[in-house]
């Protein structure tokens, strides 16, 4: 089946005044974090994952036939009179996009992504006491099968540095043995 498409605005006309698209937005949102945090962020890749979290995000939230494009809205020219029943609308009977995002969150989409060194997996998701944090849980992600996303250069030594998503590192975590319900344990009955 084929239809006619049509703008049903920008990102800038539609949600958000003062910005030109969600990479913007997301740009901003993490804008005045630490520079070593957010070189870390670039380098490795984790935007881009970041970017790619919200837009999709964005599209969840979007009635089916309608998408974002770049920074427009596209949409049927001739919906259907009941295509967008329980999506928000404005006071003008139009599809309302800020009030059908709202409820994505861009804390929880940076904390997804957030890039992980072994250091600080080990002190801030392990709450490891060890002498070397880092050892902890390169074994720990070694024992799960959690590989790096990426490497990077150590800031000081300039060696490969292996660089996990935080995400990926929770998930992990908590498949862990012991991390669950006890299944050796009989029921008393």
């Amino acid at each position: 089946m084929s239809y006619t498409t049509t703008s049903y605005g920008t990102w800038c006309n539609r949600v958000s005044p003062y910005s030109t698209s969600p990479d913007s937005d997301l740009g901003d949102y993490i804008g005045g974090a630490d520079s070593s945090w957010l070189e870390r962020v670039q380098a490795s890749g984790a935007l881009g994952e970041m970017e790619h979290a919200y837009r999709a995000a964005i599209e969840e939230a979007l009635p089916p036939s309608v998408s974002l494009c770049g920074d427009e809205f596209i949409g049927p020219a001739y919906p259907e009179d009941d295509e967008f029943d329980g999506y928000p609308t404005d006071d003008y009977g139009s599809l309302d996009f800020k009030a059908m995002l709202e409820d994505i969150s861009l804390e929880e989409i940076v904390d997804r992504y957030d890039p992980m060194t072994l250091e600080e997996i080990g002190r801030w998701e392990m709450e490891s006491k060890a002498k070397e944090p880092a050892k902890v849980a390169a074994a720990a992600m070694s024992r799960a099968g959690l590989k790096p996303y990426t490497y990077l250069p150590h800031p000081e030594s300039g060696r490969p540095q292996a660089i996990y998503l935080k995400g990926d590192v929770r998930e992990a975590l908590a498949k862990r043995p012991g991390r669950g319900k006890r299944t050796d344990l009989k029921d008393a009955e």
